[in-house]
Protein backbone atom coordinates (compact mmCIF):
# COMPACT_ATOMS: atom_id res chain seq x y z
CA UNK A 1 0.00 0.00 0.00
CA UNK A 2 1.64 3.48 -1.19
CA UNK A 3 0.21 6.43 -2.29
CA UNK A 4 2.34 6.66 -4.89
CA UNK A 5 2.87 10.07 -5.29
CA UNK A 6 6.19 10.88 -6.01
CA UNK A 7 7.44 8.69 -8.85
CA UNK A 8 5.55 10.62 -11.48
CA UNK A 9 5.01 14.15 -9.82
CA UNK A 10 5.21 17.16 -11.64
CA UNK A 11 8.12 18.19 -9.39
CA UNK A 12 10.33 14.94 -9.35
CA UNK A 13 12.89 15.50 -12.05
CA UNK A 14 13.42 12.04 -13.10
CA UNK A 15 9.92 11.09 -14.14
CA UNK A 16 9.16 7.78 -12.84
CA UNK A 17 12.24 7.17 -10.87
CA UNK A 18 12.73 7.92 -7.00
CA UNK A 19 16.38 8.23 -5.15
CA UNK A 20 16.54 8.19 -1.57
CA UNK A 21 20.50 9.57 -2.06
CA UNK A 22 21.64 11.92 -4.65
CA UNK A 23 24.34 9.11 -5.62
CA UNK A 24 21.74 6.29 -5.07
CA UNK A 25 20.27 4.14 -7.29
CA UNK A 26 16.54 4.30 -8.01
CA UNK A 27 14.17 2.80 -5.12
CA UNK A 28 11.25 2.15 -7.33
CA UNK A 29 12.15 -0.08 -10.34
CA UNK A 30 10.43 -3.20 -9.84
CA UNK A 31 8.59 -2.20 -6.41
CA UNK A 32 4.82 -3.71 -6.57
CA UNK A 33 2.00 -1.61 -5.32
CA UNK A 34 -1.00 -3.63 -4.79
CA UNK A 35 -3.01 -0.46 -3.12
CA UNK A 36 -2.36 3.03 -4.74
CA UNK A 37 -3.65 6.46 -4.80
CA UNK A 38 -7.76 6.52 -4.27
CA UNK A 39 -7.31 3.14 -2.82
CA UNK A 40 -4.90 3.98 0.22
CA UNK A 41 -7.91 4.48 2.78
CA UNK A 42 -8.41 3.19 6.36
CA UNK A 43 -11.20 0.78 4.76
CA UNK A 44 -8.76 -0.85 2.57
CA UNK A 45 -5.84 -1.22 5.11
CA UNK A 46 -8.26 -3.05 7.71
CA UNK A 47 -9.55 -5.49 5.51
CA UNK A 48 -5.73 -6.07 4.18
CA UNK A 49 -5.16 -6.86 7.48
CA UNK A 50 -7.91 -8.83 8.67
CA UNK A 51 -7.54 -10.72 5.67
CA UNK A 52 -10.97 -9.69 3.82
CA UNK A 53 -10.31 -9.92 0.15
CA UNK A 54 -14.35 -9.04 -0.31
CA UNK A 55 -14.11 -5.95 1.02
CA UNK A 56 -10.80 -4.99 -1.36
CA UNK A 57 -13.16 -6.21 -4.25
CA UNK A 58 -10.39 -9.51 -4.71
CA UNK A 59 -7.13 -7.51 -4.18
CA UNK A 60 -4.44 -9.14 -2.43
CA UNK A 61 -5.29 -9.36 1.81
CA UNK A 62 -2.96 -10.90 4.46
CA UNK A 63 -3.12 -14.21 3.84
CA UNK A 64 -1.18 -15.46 7.46
CA UNK A 65 -2.22 -18.02 9.94
CA UNK A 66 -1.18 -18.58 13.68
CA UNK A 67 2.29 -19.62 13.05
CA UNK A 68 3.36 -16.73 11.06
CA UNK A 69 5.11 -13.62 12.17
CA UNK A 70 4.13 -10.51 10.68
CA UNK A 71 5.50 -7.38 10.78
CA UNK A 72 3.92 -4.22 9.81
CA UNK A 73 6.10 -1.09 9.18
CA UNK A 74 3.44 2.09 8.24
CA UNK A 75 4.51 5.72 7.84
CA UNK A 76 2.78 9.01 6.89
CA UNK A 77 1.38 11.72 9.09
CA UNK A 78 -0.90 11.16 12.94
CA UNK A 79 -2.16 13.54 15.37
CA UNK A 80 -3.35 12.38 18.92
CA UNK A 81 -5.43 9.54 18.67
CA UNK A 82 -5.34 9.11 15.17
CA UNK A 83 -3.25 8.11 11.94
CA UNK A 84 -3.32 10.23 8.98
CA UNK A 85 -3.96 8.59 5.25
CA UNK A 86 -4.04 10.81 1.87
CA UNK A 87 -7.65 11.76 2.25
CA UNK A 88 -9.12 10.38 5.26
CA UNK A 89 -7.94 9.30 8.76
CA UNK A 90 -7.92 6.36 10.95
CA UNK A 91 -8.93 6.42 14.74
CA UNK A 92 -7.66 4.82 17.21
CA UNK A 93 -10.80 3.24 18.24
CA UNK A 94 -10.41 1.42 15.02
CA UNK A 95 -6.83 1.01 14.99
CA UNK A 96 -7.26 -1.01 17.96
CA UNK A 97 -10.47 -3.25 16.83
CA UNK A 98 -8.35 -4.17 13.73
CA UNK A 99 -5.14 -4.96 16.08
CA UNK A 100 -7.87 -7.10 18.48
CA UNK A 101 -9.90 -8.71 15.39
CA UNK A 102 -6.11 -10.17 13.75
CA UNK A 103 -5.54 -11.56 17.25
CA UNK A 104 -8.96 -12.94 17.40
CA UNK A 105 -8.63 -14.21 13.84
CA UNK A 106 -5.35 -15.71 14.63
CA UNK A 107 -3.77 -13.86 12.03
CA UNK A 108 -0.22 -14.06 13.52
CA UNK A 109 2.20 -15.84 15.95
CA UNK A 110 4.33 -12.67 16.80
CA UNK A 111 3.07 -9.07 15.50
CA UNK A 112 5.57 -6.29 15.15
CA UNK A 113 3.95 -3.20 14.40
CA UNK A 114 6.41 0.10 13.62
CA UNK A 115 4.36 3.15 13.23
CA UNK A 116 6.09 6.37 12.07
CA UNK A 117 4.19 9.56 12.77
CA UNK A 118 3.36 12.21 15.13
CA UNK A 119 1.78 10.93 18.18
CA UNK A 120 1.74 7.53 17.09
CA UNK A 121 2.32 6.44 20.81
CA UNK A 122 -1.09 7.57 21.49
CA UNK A 123 -2.20 5.06 18.96
CA UNK A 124 -1.11 2.16 21.73
CA UNK A 125 -1.20 4.31 24.96
CA UNK A 126 -3.92 3.32 26.96
CA UNK A 127 -6.22 2.27 24.35
CA UNK A 128 -4.26 -1.20 23.31
CA UNK A 129 -6.28 -4.40 25.22
CA UNK A 130 -4.06 -6.04 27.94
CA UNK A 131 -4.56 -9.46 25.89
CA UNK A 132 -2.21 -7.48 22.56
CA UNK A 133 0.81 -6.38 25.05
CA UNK A 134 3.91 -7.98 24.68
CA UNK A 135 5.27 -9.14 28.31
Amino acid sequence: MMYDDIANNTNNPHKGKIFNSPEGQDVYEGVCIDYKNKDVTPENFIAVLLGDSEKTGGKRVLESTKDDKVFIYFTDHGATGLIGFPMDILTVKNFSDTLLGMHQKKKYKELTFYLEACESGSMFDEHMPESLKSE
